[in-house]
């Protein structure tokens, strides 16, 4: 299985021809799952815009959720997140929130994070034994 990062959502819908060809490698695949912080990170600057573009914007990423697991933030994952990002940092690499995401993806059994944001995840990848597909 492989997870979505926020930057899968903000290309959705910031730049769809950034996605396409990822979106249809995955519909082949199948067994996608992002998680619950991405989604929230994808959806909360739809609430700070315009009442009409912020509901096409939520209608828009949640139906490519709907279609996903969503993989929640357990306690479990805020050890592991602080082990990657601290472990990171001390190194000199701040991977900030991505830590969350790739923690979920690990403990729930992601072969990949699928993200536009190489590079941190990268380092976590080094780290971890976390793949990254980039795009």
């Amino acid at each position: 299985m492989k997870c979505l990062d926020t930057t899968y959502f903000i290309d959705l819908i910031r730049r769809p021809s950034a996605i396409r060809d990822i979106t249809m490698k995955l519909d082949e695949e199948g067994g996608c799952a992002t998680t619950v912080f991405n989604v929230y990170e994808a959806l909360f600057g739809s609430y700070a815009i315009d009442k009409l573009k912020g509901e096409k914007i939520r209608d828009k990423i949640s139906k490519v959720v709907n279609r996903l697991e969503v993989l929640e933030f357990r306690y479990v994952d805020a050890l592991k997140a602080s082990e990657i990002g601290g472990t990171l940092l001390k190194n000199g690499n701040m991977v900030g929130a991505d830590a969350i995401t790739a923690a979920i993806a690990i403990n729930n059994g992601c072969e990949a994070v699928v993200t536009r944001n190489k590079q941190h995840f990268e380092w976590i990848r080094d780290l971890t034994g976390l793949e990254v597909e980039a795009y």
